[in-house]
């Protein structure tokens, strides 16, 4: 039994150096990101034009979203104050799409994955928000999208410092990185990897669809999910089934479901579930069958 109990905890010291400095860095990056940026950011976003098709300013816009620290709770009163000041739905709904899907923090910490599934994350991400806000300009223009109108909204921001940020951002996600952690040492102890590659590795395409469908109960927190994926990566699974388990997680995660339903309506918040598993079985199939 002992024995059991150290080769766990070896395997949870094991995961935390290896995920540590990536977790550390990516709060850093974040924390800084929210403190001397955030303002900048919703500013940018703020003046963006609608100009012409709006490919340009879409473009920015869903870079933006992903340049924004902001959890989806702190996304949403950004997206009312900005629709108050007129900003078109289809430059929201691209700043909204890539904010859900990535942020500074995570993008550090996929880096553990290998530089070629971040690069493949970040793209993804872009795309996902860059196509939903031509979407909505094409089919939602002039149509009412966001309930912007029962948000109070205010000028006012909070002054933010580095390190309060920084340690409550630590404090938020180190529960979930030790859930990771530990349920990875787990399945390293217990699985065997041949049953990891029978499910994702033999079975391209379908993958990315078992992929999709275990991110919704498993998808907690973004860096809770690292080290699971990478003992994934490392026993068979596809870097399309990563890639659809990061981006089907964030857009279904219960806590983000819960903003985005506060600022769309029902009708809207069907389309927006749609839009995001769908969007993630197909850039998975992309990103699993396209050479690279």
């Amino acid at each position: 039994m002992m024995h059991e109990v150290y080769m766990i905890a070896g395997g949870i010291l094991f995961q935390l150096r290896l995920i540590g400095p990536y977790w550390i860095s990516g709060l850093l990056a974040g924390s800084l990101v929210s403190v001397y940026l955030s303002r900048s950011i919703t500013g940018q976003v703020a003046a963006l034009s609608s100009r012409g098709l709006g490919l340009w300013q879409t473009a920015v816009a869903a870079a933006l979203g992903i340049a924004s620290p902001l959890c989806m709770f702190g996304t949403v009163p950004v997206i009312a104050a900005l629709g108050k000041k007129g900003l078109p739905n289809h430059l929201l709904c691209a700043f909204m799409i890539s904010s859900v899907a990535l942020n500074p923090n995570l993008l550090l910490l996929t880096a553990v994955l290998g530089r070629e599934l971040m690069l493949i994350r970040l793209c993804a991400a872009f795309a996902g928000g860059l196509l939903a806000g031509l979407l909505v300009r094409i089919f939602w223009r002039d149509k009412p999208l966001f309930l912007i109108g029962r948000f109070e909204t205010s000028d006012n921001a909070v002054k933010k410092r580095l390190l309060p940020d920084l340690f409550k951002a630590i404090k938020i996600t180190a529960p979930y990185l030790l859930f990771g952690v530990t349920l990875t040492a787990l399945l390293d102890r217990y699985i065997p990897p041949e049953w990891i590659y029978g499910m994702f590795g033999g079975r391209r395409g379908l993958g990315v669809l078992f992929a999709t469908t275990l991110s919704i109960p498993l998808y907690a927190c973004g860096g809770g999910t690292i080290p699971l994926l990478n003992a994934w990566l490392h026993a068979g699974m596809g870097r399309g089934d990563a890639l659809a388990f990061m981006l089907a997680g964030p857009a279904t995660k219960v806590n983000n479901l819960s903003a985005v339903k506060m600022i769309l309506g029902g009708r809207m918040f069907a389309v927006y579930l749609a839009y995001s598993i769908g969007f993630a079985v197909l850039a998975g199939l992309l990103a699993e069958f396209l050479p690279g």
